[in-house]
């Protein structure tokens, strides 16, 4: 239920498709998968999500989804996202 929640915004649903294909989404990509995705999916599943990105390792995966728990980040903005955009290939 909540991939199928978080698929209800396009962004979302391309991360999500980028991840079960197997690419690479980009530290920034992730950054924003894990920020989003943390309201909607329990710490397995999320991180079941993120090691699907290839040389994401397991203890990579935890670390940045207990980053962006520890530190409570909000989703960003769309702005931010779109500077984001331009500093990665993703």
């Amino acid at each position: 239920m909540a991939a199928e929640d978080l698929r209800k915004n396009g962004m979302m649903a391309h991360l999500l498709d980028a991840l079960a294909a197997g690419q690479d989404i980009g530290h920034y990509g992730r950054l924003v998968f894990a920020m989003v995705a943390r309201h909607f999916m329990d710490e397995p599943e999320l991180l079941a999500c993120l090691q699907k990105n290839p040389d994401f390792s397991d203890e990579e995966a935890r670390a940045l989804y207990h980053q962006v728990q520890g530190r409570d980040y909000n989703p960003p903005r769309r702005e931010r996202i779109l500077e984001w955009q331009t500093e990665q290939d993703f």
